[in-house]
């Protein structure tokens, strides 16, 4: 949505006028996103300069139906994104703030949010999880705690998240149903995940049902890599009291090798790859009975 100045008004206008920057005469006109979370993240960014949109708006601006803009906007109230008012939805603004963190396109981010929506639905109500730090995590992260059958219920937590970094503990603290647990130590500046004997030492504490690790490398000989060997060794004790080790990755992570090793592939019990995925690594895989989840 674009607002043009007229005296102390500011008047919507159209998408499809010709002062619209997304009419189709316009040059770089974009296409309008079809699926949820593209909606959704749309939104979000309108909001944060808006603080109010209509389902009329929406729905013209991203060329889909009011009653599909309706249940968006339905859903992104339970995951407390927004508030509903009659007509539309207002911005929550601290929960935008601290939630809201800017997403950069690039050729892997709808890559990356497939992965995210499939590592979310692994989920189970109840459990406990852990994530270390990197886009694909901080993603999934957002996801899982936003699902909508994620409720408290007889005083126990819908879902306690275990977090290696500070982004995705603020992603997590704003839902009363979710239980976050922040480990101690010090903040790298680039990935914001905590490091050092405090962090190790209180995660030796706790168990987990399920780890999510992000890795910058995937190799069969070098296994998942980083570029921190204090945020690897986090992450290795995180994984060594975790039932479940479920690696995101994104077909590009594929062959390459950074600094630190986090864990063989071998480690993991589920294997979540956007993009295609070479025979090799699939044989490996099946060899040493890692589930494969391809999406």
């Amino acid at each position: 949505m674009t607002l043009r100045n007229s005296g102390t008004d500011q008047k919507p206008v159209s998408p499809g006028s010709p002062d619209s920057p997304h009419s189709p005469a316009a040059p770089g006109a974009r296409t309008a996103p079809k699926d949820r979370s593209a909606r959704w993240d749309h939104v979000l960014t309108l909001l944060a300069s808006t603080k109010r949109l209509s389902v009329a708006e929406v729905a013209a601006d991203l060329e889909v139906s009011e009653s599909t803009v309706r249940r968006d906007f339905m859903e992104m109230e339970r995951a407390q994104l927004a508030r509903r008012t009659h007509g539309g939805i207002v911005a929550v603004d601290v929960a935008y703030s601290l939630a809201t963190v800017p997403r950069r396109a690039d050729e892997g981010s709808a890559q990356r949010e497939r992965v995210a929506d499939r590592a979310a639905a692994m989920v189970d109500p109840g459990q406990i999880i852990g994530f270390n730090g990197g886009r694909t995590t901080t993603a999934a992260a957002r996801r899982a705690v936003a699902r909508p059958d994620i409720d408290s219920r007889d005083g126990s937590p819908g879902l306690t998240v275990v977090c290696a970094a500070l982004n995705i503990a603020t992603e997590a603290v704003l839902r009363p149903a979710v239980r976050t647990v922040v480990l101690g130590g010090v903040a790298e500046p680039y990935s914001f995940e905590l490091t050092g004997p405090l962090a190790t030492a209180t995660m030796r504490d706790l168990w987990l049902d399920t780890m999510f690790v992000g890795t910058v490398g995937l190799d069969l000989h070098a296994g998942l890599t980083c570029n921190s060997d204090a945020e690897a060794g986090v992450t290795r004790i995180m994984i060594g009291h975790s039932r479940r080790v479920v690696g995101l990755a994104t077909a590009d992570k594929i062959g390459h090798r950074a600094l630190a090793g986090i864990c063989p592939v071998s480690v993991l019990t589920d294997l979540v790859i956007a993009g295609p995925v070479p025979d090799e690594l699939r044989t490996h895989l099946e060899e040493t009975s890692v589930r494969l989840h391809e999406v």
